[in-house]
Parts: C-alpha cells; sequence; structure tokens
C-alpha cells in the first residue's frame, strides 16, 4: 500500500453544537482524537492539522502526539476550502499524497481508509449506497491546481474542475458521510458507535465459542 498523509480540518467555530466539536467526549477519547487514532491504525502519516478557533486547546489536548499543525488566521470569515488550501500547501511539502476528512467524522473505520489509500488514482474517495463521503484522497502533484480553483463548490467543485477520473471506493456503512454539527447529530453518533460496538464483541464471543 503506498503510503498518505492526513490532512484534518479543525479551524471552525462549531457555531451550532452547544459545546466545541473537536473536544467534545467520544467514548474515552475526544472527538478529534478519535479521529486522529483512526488515520494513525490505518497508517497515515504525516498527520496535518489545521487550526482556528480555539487551536491552542485543541493543541494542547494532543499533547505527545506526532501530529504538524497549521493555522488558518482567517477561520472566523473564511470557508472551510479555505482550511483545505491551506493544509494542503502543507502536505505537498511533507507527503506525496493526502487524506482530507473533518474533524467530526469520527466513524470513518481505520478498513475504509486503508481501501481509500490503496487507490492508485490521482483522486479517490469512498461511496456508501452511492452518498459520497471521506476520507478524500489527493495526489499533492495537484496542489496548485486545486488551490487555484475560484468557483464556489469548494473542495468538491475544484476536483470535478479538473475533469480528472476519479476512483470510488465502494464503503460498508454510513460512517464515511456522518458528522457533528448539532447535538443531535452528535448523540447520533454516539449511539452508533455504541451498536458498532456491541456488534463486534458479539461476533468475537460468537469466534471463540465456535
Amino acid at each position: 500500500m503506498r503510503p498518505a498523509g492526513a490532512l484534518i480540518l479543525a479551524a471552525g467555530m462549531s457555531t451550532r453544537m452547544k459545546g466545541f466539536k473537536p473536544l467534545l467526549d467520544f467514548h474515552g477519547r475526544t472527538m478529534i482524537g478519535q479521529v486522529i487514532h483512526n488515520f494513525q491504525k490505518a497508517g497515515a502519516a504525516p498527520i496535518i492539522l489545521v487550526l482556528g478557533y480555539r487551536g491552542d486547546d485543541i493543541k494542547d489536548s494532543l499533547a505527545g502526539e506526532p501530529v504538524i499543525f497549521v493555522r488558518n488566521e482567517n477561520y472566523a470569515s473564511s470557508q472551510m476550502f479555505d482550511s483545505v488550501k491551506i493544509g494542503l500547501r502543507k502536505a505537498a511539502g511533507v507527503c506525496d499524497r493526502v487524506l482530507i476528512a473533518p474533524c467530526d467524522a469520527p466513524l470513518i473505520r481505520p478498513e475504509v481508509i486503508r481501501r481509500v489509500m490503496e487507490s492508485e488514482y490521482l483522486m479517490a474517495r469512498p461511496s456508501f449506497q452511492g452518498r459520497p463521503g471521506h476520507p478524500v484522497l489527493l495526489s499533492c502533484s495537484l496542489t496548485e491546481q486545486i488551490c487555484g480553483y475560484r468557483g464556489e463548490r469548494g473542495l468538491r467543485g475544484a476536483m470535478e474542475s479538473l475533469g480528472i477520473p476519479m476512483e470510488t471506493i465502494q464503503a460498508d456503512g454510513p460512517g464515511i458521510y456522518l458528522d457533528a454539527d448539532t447535538p443531535e447529530e452528535y448523540l447520533a453518533l454516539k449511539n452508533l458507535e455504541n451498536q458498532f460496538t456491541n456488534r463486534r464483541k458479539r461476533d468475537i464471543v460468537y469466534s471463540e465459542r465456535y
């Protein structure tokens, strides 16, 4: 499997969430800690984190983690795609390919990340039941073309504007597109993780018995 770095976007202000999304608890880790753990378990390196609002708090929570931090100083007035561009320019100097994901998507499984990493295309992304999600894989050779996009459709629009074939990787669940913008979505994510954990425990018990 070819190596790839990870670009995690964490500059936002969590305006629709009562708490600060990256530092919310997610089964014993912070949410951003869980996302980083999943990418590390999949073998992605280096991990690049784009910070903005409460960036120092996030940085302190990850003390000792092998993470590269960059900042979106204009986080209050910019869009997520601006953070993507900041992170991509950093990634281009330290890796050949990069996986992009938001910090509030803790159900992106390591096995899905690995499948996306196996792609030989310049661009790839997972999909479940026809709906695309994260992580998005990009060759860093596309950095300037992506960053030069002037449309209004963000990263997806930038990728589609290139006219380059993109591989779609079939995922086995909705975790690739579920995030936590609201308290209700946060609780739904935690409940789904509980269901997954309980099902996995039952499978382990069954395999040990039989």
